[in-house]
């Protein structure tokens, strides 16, 4: 009897990097190119249209929010006339029908422009970060932000310069 160990088992070396990533019908990526990744500093192109949706809710705010808000001030004005001088308020009992139908689209038009400036401008503030943040219209988002906040001066503004037309047309 012989004490010869048996014969050694073929020696399979592990797959290499492009063998391990062929594709399936048996090919192999060119050396040093991966299949599934982009060409290095090639980026597929970004939509920039988060960005500018954000932008257009933030101007809209500011646009429809100051219309009403002038046609507020503007109705405001008007019952400027029934006002008390010696104490600055509206005595609801001497008003005429009118007025008083005047007084309630005056406290309609001013809460709407104020709720329709916010509800747009708190959607173009918060899709304007998410814009910038994720570099998709990061100019249009960074607008959009400061549009938000600052046009909350621009409502304000057109609901006093309406009150000053309104008073300036009774005279």
């Amino acid at each position: 009897m012989s004490t010869t160990p048996p014969p050694p088992e073929p020696y399979n070396p592990p797959p290499t990097r492009s063998e391990a990533h062929a594709a399936p019908g048996g090919y192999a990526a060119p050396n040093g190119y991966a299949a599934s990744a982009p060409a290095p500093g090639h980026r597929a192109p970004v939509s920039k249209k988060l960005g500018i949706i954000a932008f257009i809710a933030s101007v809209l705010a500011v646009v429809v929010g100051a219309i009403l808000a002038y046609v507020a001030g503007v109705q405001t004005g008007g019952l400027g006339q029934y006002v008390d001088p010696s104490t600055g308020q509206v005595d609801a009992e001497s008003l005429p029908p009118g007025a008083e139908q005047s007084a309630i689209a005056v406290a309609a038009l001013s809460v709407a422009a104020f709720v329709v400036y916010g509800i747009l401008a708190l959607w173009g503030f918060i899709q304007g970060i998410i814009a910038a943040v994720k570099n998709r219209g990061r100019g249009w988002g960074i607008a959009a932000i400061v549009i938000a906040v600052l046009g909350g001066i621009v409502v304000v503004t057109a609901l006093g310069v309406g009150a000053a037309v309104g008073v300036g047309s009774m005279m």
